[in-house]
């Protein structure tokens, strides 16, 4: 039996647990990502002053463990307009993003091929996002927050998934220190 939530929001995301908003994880422990509509799934983050994404660098993963076997696909975010309101501290940015209609085709093969190969046996699911970071002006301040709003139904709300979320945290101390000047991110 595939378990209806998601095992793992990774990467950026639950480094910093402190910051996840646990009414949103219990939504999303609900949900069972093989229904999900890969097209619906949109995500607005919202980067302090000094950050950027890399271009290209945003990716959903997303995957089933059955015992030692595994089934898994990375697929591309791709750069979105936000249209909903969305504050942040000043000098902020938001950013949104979204499966590219190819890779929500091929997450939907993904889903079709896990719910089979799960009907012979219990499966564990997982969905993470992956996004590339670098540096504007001087990079973000030492104590800079970042926040993480889903939305996993065309019609439905975003959600807050991290609130405020200080960056040292989620990334850890060292990889914020190492974030490279962008060449070519807005």
């Amino acid at each position: 039996m595939f378990p209806a939530r998601l095992t793992a929001l990774a990467c950026l995301l639950l480094a910093g647990c402190a910051s996840v908003v646990p009414s949103t994880a219990a939504r999303l422990a609900a949900l069972d990502p093989l229904t999900a509509d890969p097209g619906a799934i949109e995500v607005v983050v919202i980067l302090p002053e000094g950050l950027a994404v890399k271009p290209g660098s945003a990716r959903l993963e997303f995957g089933a463990t059955r015992g030692t076997e595994t089934r898994k696909g990375s697929f591309v975010l791709e750069d979105r307009p936000v249209r909903t309101a969305v504050a942040g501290p000043e000098g902020s940015s938001a950013r949104g993003f979204a499966l590219t209609e190819a890779d929500a085709e091929r997450m939907r093969a993904l889903q079709a091929e896990i719910a089979a190969w799960k009907r012979e046996g219990k499966a564990r699911g997982t969905l993470g996002l992956g996004l590339g970071g670098c540096g504007v002006g001087d990079g973000p301040a030492p104590d800079a927050t970042g926040s993480v709003l889903i939305r996993m139904a065309e019609d439905g709300p975003f959600l807050p998934l991290i609130r405020d979320g200080k960056l040292a945290d989620l990334l850890g101390a060292e990889v914020l220190a190492a974030i490279q000047p962008c060449e070519g991110a807005e």
